[in-house]
Protein backbone atom coordinates (compact mmCIF):
# COMPACT_ATOMS: atom_id res chain seq x y z
CA UNK A 1 0.00 0.00 0.00
CA UNK A 2 1.07 3.62 -0.48
CA UNK A 3 0.81 6.17 2.29
CA UNK A 4 0.88 9.87 1.41
CA UNK A 5 3.52 12.03 3.05
CA UNK A 6 2.61 13.04 6.61
CA UNK A 7 3.83 16.38 7.97
CA UNK A 8 6.78 16.29 5.60
CA UNK A 9 8.33 19.55 4.38
CA UNK A 10 7.62 19.99 0.68
CA UNK A 11 11.19 21.14 0.11
CA UNK A 12 12.75 17.93 1.42
CA UNK A 13 14.50 16.08 -1.39
CA UNK A 14 16.03 12.62 -1.23
CA UNK A 15 18.77 11.33 -3.53
CA UNK A 16 19.02 7.67 -2.52
CA UNK A 17 22.11 8.27 -0.43
CA UNK A 18 22.64 5.68 2.35
CA UNK A 19 23.14 8.52 4.85
CA UNK A 20 19.45 9.39 4.41
CA UNK A 21 18.34 6.09 5.93
CA UNK A 22 17.49 5.98 9.65
CA UNK A 23 20.36 4.84 11.85
CA UNK A 24 18.10 3.35 14.54
CA UNK A 25 19.50 -0.15 15.27
CA UNK A 26 16.03 -1.34 16.35
CA UNK A 27 14.55 -0.91 12.87
CA UNK A 28 15.40 -4.46 11.83
CA UNK A 29 13.37 -7.44 10.73
CA UNK A 30 11.19 -8.88 13.46
CA UNK A 31 11.68 -6.19 16.11
CA UNK A 32 8.44 -5.86 18.10
CA UNK A 33 7.02 -2.37 18.40
CA UNK A 34 4.10 -0.89 20.33
CA UNK A 35 2.03 1.92 18.82
CA UNK A 36 1.29 4.72 21.25
CA UNK A 37 -2.42 3.76 21.10
CA UNK A 38 -1.56 0.22 22.16
CA UNK A 39 -1.35 -1.85 18.97
CA UNK A 40 1.39 -4.49 18.65
CA UNK A 41 3.51 -4.53 15.49
CA UNK A 42 6.77 -5.91 14.18
CA UNK A 43 9.11 -4.34 11.66
CA UNK A 44 9.92 -5.97 8.36
CA UNK A 45 12.69 -3.53 7.48
CA UNK A 46 13.59 -0.21 5.92
CA UNK A 47 12.81 0.69 2.33
CA UNK A 48 12.33 3.66 0.06
CA UNK A 49 9.19 5.18 -1.40
CA UNK A 50 9.59 4.75 -5.16
CA UNK A 51 8.19 8.16 -6.12
CA UNK A 52 10.62 10.36 -4.18
CA UNK A 53 13.12 7.94 -2.56
CA UNK A 54 11.94 8.90 0.93
CA UNK A 55 13.02 6.32 3.54
CA UNK A 56 10.10 4.26 4.82
CA UNK A 57 9.54 1.64 7.50
CA UNK A 58 7.73 -1.53 6.46
CA UNK A 59 5.90 -3.25 9.29
CA UNK A 60 3.03 -5.60 10.07
CA UNK A 61 0.40 -5.87 12.78
CA UNK A 62 0.72 -8.85 15.10
CA UNK A 63 -3.04 -9.43 14.77
CA UNK A 64 -2.75 -9.77 10.98
CA UNK A 65 0.84 -10.48 9.89
CA UNK A 66 -0.27 -11.13 6.29
CA UNK A 67 -0.82 -7.38 5.69
CA UNK A 68 2.18 -5.09 5.29
CA UNK A 69 2.09 -1.40 6.20
CA UNK A 70 4.41 1.36 4.99
CA UNK A 71 5.09 4.65 6.77
CA UNK A 72 7.64 7.39 6.24
CA UNK A 73 10.58 6.66 8.53
CA UNK A 74 10.60 10.16 10.03
CA UNK A 75 6.88 9.88 10.83
CA UNK A 76 7.28 6.36 12.23
CA UNK A 77 9.77 7.56 14.81
CA UNK A 78 8.47 11.05 15.56
CA UNK A 79 7.03 12.01 18.99
CA UNK A 80 3.27 12.34 19.36
CA UNK A 81 1.50 14.63 21.84
CA UNK A 82 -0.70 12.79 24.35
CA UNK A 83 -2.37 13.85 27.63
CA UNK A 84 0.61 12.25 29.38
CA UNK A 85 3.10 14.22 27.32
CA UNK A 86 5.05 13.45 24.17
CA UNK A 87 5.71 9.77 23.42
CA UNK A 88 7.12 7.97 20.37
CA UNK A 89 4.54 7.07 17.74
CA UNK A 90 6.10 3.58 17.75
CA UNK A 91 8.40 2.39 20.53
CA UNK A 92 10.45 -0.84 20.66
CA UNK A 93 8.62 -3.42 22.76
CA UNK A 94 11.30 -5.98 23.58
CA UNK A 95 9.72 -8.62 25.87
CA UNK A 96 10.90 -8.56 29.47
CA UNK A 97 10.97 -12.36 29.34
CA UNK A 98 13.87 -12.18 26.86
CA UNK A 99 16.13 -10.35 29.34
CA UNK A 100 17.92 -13.68 29.90
CA UNK A 101 19.22 -13.31 26.32
CA UNK A 102 20.72 -9.86 26.83
CA UNK A 103 24.20 -11.34 26.44
CA UNK A 104 23.35 -11.72 22.73
CA UNK A 105 22.78 -8.94 20.18
CA UNK A 106 19.05 -8.48 19.67
CA UNK A 107 19.52 -8.95 15.96
CA UNK A 108 20.95 -12.43 16.63
CA UNK A 109 17.89 -13.31 18.71
CA UNK A 110 15.57 -12.00 16.01
CA UNK A 111 17.38 -14.00 13.33
CA UNK A 112 16.77 -17.24 15.23
CA UNK A 113 13.14 -16.37 15.92
CA UNK A 114 12.65 -15.63 12.22
CA UNK A 115 13.59 -19.23 11.42
CA UNK A 116 10.38 -20.26 13.19
CA UNK A 117 8.16 -18.16 10.92
CA UNK A 118 8.16 -20.38 7.83
CA UNK A 119 4.57 -21.07 6.67
CA UNK A 120 4.71 -24.85 7.17
CA UNK A 121 5.38 -24.41 10.87
CA UNK A 122 2.13 -24.45 12.78
CA UNK A 123 3.21 -25.82 16.17
CA UNK A 124 7.00 -25.53 16.30
CA UNK A 125 6.82 -21.81 15.62
CA UNK A 126 7.79 -18.49 17.19
CA UNK A 127 4.82 -18.62 19.59
CA UNK A 128 6.16 -21.79 21.19
CA UNK A 129 9.59 -20.27 21.83
CA UNK A 130 8.18 -17.05 23.27
CA UNK A 131 5.73 -19.01 25.43
CA UNK A 132 8.64 -20.89 26.98
CA UNK A 133 10.46 -17.68 27.85
CA UNK A 134 7.25 -16.10 29.15
CA UNK A 135 6.51 -19.15 31.31
CA UNK A 136 9.97 -19.09 32.84
CA UNK A 137 9.71 -15.36 33.49
CA UNK A 138 6.20 -15.60 34.91
CA UNK A 139 7.13 -18.42 37.29
CA UNK A 140 10.30 -16.76 38.50
CA UNK A 141 12.55 -19.36 36.86
CA UNK A 142 15.92 -17.77 36.11
CA UNK A 143 17.49 -19.28 33.00
CA UNK A 144 21.27 -19.31 32.81
CA UNK A 145 23.02 -18.67 29.51
CA UNK A 146 23.12 -22.30 28.42
CA UNK A 147 19.44 -22.80 29.21
CA UNK A 148 18.44 -19.57 27.46
CA UNK A 149 20.38 -20.55 24.34
CA UNK A 150 18.79 -24.00 24.41
CA UNK A 151 15.26 -22.59 24.63
CA UNK A 152 15.96 -20.14 21.81
CA UNK A 153 17.55 -22.68 19.48
CA UNK A 154 16.00 -26.06 20.30
CA UNK A 155 13.55 -25.90 17.35
CA UNK A 156 15.63 -23.62 15.13
CA UNK A 157 15.79 -26.41 12.56
CA UNK A 158 12.54 -28.29 12.15
CA UNK A 159 11.35 -30.50 9.32
CA UNK A 160 8.41 -32.78 10.02
CA UNK A 161 9.48 -36.41 10.23
CA UNK A 162 13.21 -35.67 10.20
CA UNK A 163 15.30 -37.53 12.76
CA UNK A 164 18.05 -34.92 12.75
CA UNK A 165 16.21 -31.76 13.80
CA UNK A 166 17.68 -31.64 17.30
CA UNK A 167 21.22 -32.37 16.12
CA UNK A 168 21.01 -29.65 13.46
CA UNK A 169 19.52 -27.18 15.94
CA UNK A 170 22.25 -27.95 18.47
CA UNK A 171 24.90 -27.40 15.82
CA UNK A 172 23.54 -23.88 15.18
CA UNK A 173 24.21 -22.66 18.70
CA UNK A 174 27.87 -21.89 18.19
CA UNK A 175 27.10 -19.59 15.26
CA UNK A 176 24.34 -17.84 17.23
CA UNK A 177 26.67 -17.08 20.17
CA UNK A 178 30.21 -17.31 18.73
CA UNK A 179 31.82 -15.40 21.60
CA UNK A 180 30.29 -17.48 24.37
CA UNK A 181 32.37 -19.73 26.62
CA UNK A 182 32.92 -23.22 25.26
CA UNK A 183 31.40 -24.88 28.33
CA UNK A 184 28.19 -22.85 27.93
CA UNK A 185 27.90 -23.69 24.23
CA UNK A 186 28.46 -27.39 24.84
CA UNK A 187 25.91 -27.59 27.64
CA UNK A 188 23.35 -25.64 25.60
CA UNK A 189 23.86 -28.06 22.70
CA UNK A 190 23.44 -31.07 24.98
CA UNK A 191 20.20 -29.68 26.40
CA UNK A 192 18.87 -29.33 22.85
CA UNK A 193 19.84 -32.94 22.13
CA UNK A 194 18.01 -33.95 25.32
CA UNK A 195 14.75 -32.55 23.93
CA UNK A 196 14.62 -35.44 21.45
CA UNK A 197 13.97 -38.08 24.11
CA UNK A 198 12.94 -35.68 26.87
CA UNK A 199 15.38 -37.16 29.34
CA UNK A 200 17.87 -34.77 30.99
CA UNK A 201 21.54 -35.64 30.81
CA UNK A 202 23.17 -32.44 32.04
CA UNK A 203 22.67 -29.62 34.51
CA UNK A 204 19.68 -27.43 33.73
CA UNK A 205 18.17 -29.68 31.09
CA UNK A 206 15.26 -30.63 33.36
CA UNK A 207 13.98 -27.05 33.45
CA UNK A 208 14.15 -26.66 29.67
CA UNK A 209 12.39 -29.98 29.16
CA UNK A 210 9.61 -28.87 31.50
CA UNK A 211 9.21 -25.65 29.54
CA UNK A 212 9.12 -27.61 26.29
CA UNK A 213 6.29 -29.85 27.60
CA UNK A 214 4.31 -27.02 29.14
CA UNK A 215 1.75 -27.01 26.33
CA UNK A 216 0.60 -30.45 27.48
CA UNK A 217 -0.85 -28.74 30.56
CA UNK A 218 -2.76 -26.07 28.63
CA UNK A 219 -6.52 -25.66 29.18
CA UNK A 220 -8.41 -28.30 27.16
CA UNK A 221 -9.53 -25.94 24.39
CA UNK A 222 -6.01 -24.53 23.98
CA UNK A 223 -4.53 -28.04 24.08
CA UNK A 224 -6.94 -29.10 21.31
CA UNK A 225 -5.87 -26.13 19.17
CA UNK A 226 -2.26 -27.19 19.66
CA UNK A 227 -3.20 -30.70 18.50
CA UNK A 228 -4.79 -29.19 15.39
CA UNK A 229 -1.56 -27.28 14.73
CA UNK A 230 0.48 -30.48 15.09
CA UNK A 231 -1.84 -32.15 12.59
CA UNK A 232 -1.56 -29.26 10.13
CA UNK A 233 2.23 -29.32 10.44
CA UNK A 234 2.43 -33.08 9.74
CA UNK A 235 -0.57 -33.54 7.46
CA UNK A 236 1.23 -33.72 4.11
CA UNK A 237 3.90 -36.11 5.36
CA UNK A 238 1.39 -38.37 7.10
CA UNK A 239 -0.81 -38.47 4.00
CA UNK A 240 2.16 -39.43 1.84
CA UNK A 241 3.27 -42.17 4.22
CA UNK A 242 -0.14 -43.59 5.09
CA UNK A 243 -2.01 -43.11 1.81
CA UNK A 244 -5.01 -41.81 3.76
CA UNK A 245 -7.03 -38.65 3.31
CA UNK A 246 -9.92 -36.80 4.97
CA UNK A 247 -11.41 -38.26 8.13
CA UNK A 248 -9.28 -41.39 7.81
CA UNK A 249 -6.14 -39.25 7.86
CA UNK A 250 -7.30 -37.36 10.96
CA UNK A 251 -8.11 -40.65 12.69
CA UNK A 252 -4.64 -41.97 11.85
CA UNK A 253 -3.05 -38.83 13.23
CA UNK A 254 -5.06 -39.02 16.45
CA UNK A 255 -4.15 -42.66 16.87
CA UNK A 256 -0.44 -41.89 16.51
CA UNK A 257 -0.62 -38.83 18.73
CA UNK A 258 -2.48 -40.74 21.43
CA UNK A 259 0.08 -43.56 21.26
CA UNK A 260 2.98 -41.11 21.57
CA UNK A 261 1.43 -39.21 24.48
CA UNK A 262 0.33 -42.42 26.26
CA UNK A 263 3.88 -43.74 26.02
CA UNK A 264 5.14 -40.47 27.48
CA UNK A 265 2.59 -40.71 30.29
CA UNK A 266 4.06 -44.03 31.43
CA UNK A 267 6.87 -42.07 33.05
CA UNK A 268 6.57 -41.55 36.80
CA UNK A 269 6.81 -37.78 36.20
CA UNK A 270 6.19 -35.70 33.13
CA UNK A 271 7.47 -32.54 34.80
CA UNK A 272 10.79 -32.87 36.55
CA UNK A 273 11.18 -29.66 38.55
CA UNK A 274 9.25 -28.23 41.47
CA UNK A 275 8.52 -25.04 39.50
CA UNK A 276 6.24 -27.02 37.16
CA UNK A 277 4.82 -29.63 39.52
CA UNK A 278 1.35 -28.08 39.18
CA UNK A 279 1.37 -28.97 35.47
CA UNK A 280 1.42 -32.73 36.07
CA UNK A 281 -2.30 -33.28 36.67
CA UNK A 282 -3.69 -31.13 33.81
CA UNK A 283 -1.18 -32.63 31.38
CA UNK A 284 -2.20 -36.17 32.31
CA UNK A 285 -5.87 -35.22 31.99
CA UNK A 286 -5.27 -33.91 28.46
CA UNK A 287 -3.39 -37.07 27.52
CA UNK A 288 -6.16 -39.29 28.85
CA UNK A 289 -8.76 -37.27 26.95
CA UNK A 290 -6.71 -37.55 23.75
CA UNK A 291 -6.47 -41.31 24.14
CA UNK A 292 -10.23 -41.48 24.62
CA UNK A 293 -10.89 -39.35 21.56
CA UNK A 294 -8.59 -41.50 19.43
CA UNK A 295 -10.40 -44.60 20.59
CA UNK A 296 -13.74 -43.08 19.70
CA UNK A 297 -12.50 -42.23 16.18
CA UNK A 298 -11.32 -45.83 15.72
CA UNK A 299 -14.83 -47.11 16.37
CA UNK A 300 -16.53 -44.87 13.81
Amino acid sequence: MTQPPDKTPASQVFHGDPSELPADPDLVYGMPYRHYKGGAYSTVGIGRFEADLAPVVVYRAMRDPSLLWVRRADVFSEPVATPQGKVPRFAPDWPAALACLDFLPRQAVLHVLALHDTPYRRYHDRRHILEMFEAAHGRGVVLDRAQALAVLCHDAVYVAGCAHNEAASAAMIESVAPGEARAVLERAAQIVLDTRGHRPSCMGADTVLDLDLLRLAAPPDVFDRHSQDVFAENRALLAARSGKQGDALLAEFMRRRAAFLSHLAQRPQLFLTAAFADCEAPARANIARTAGSAGALDTL
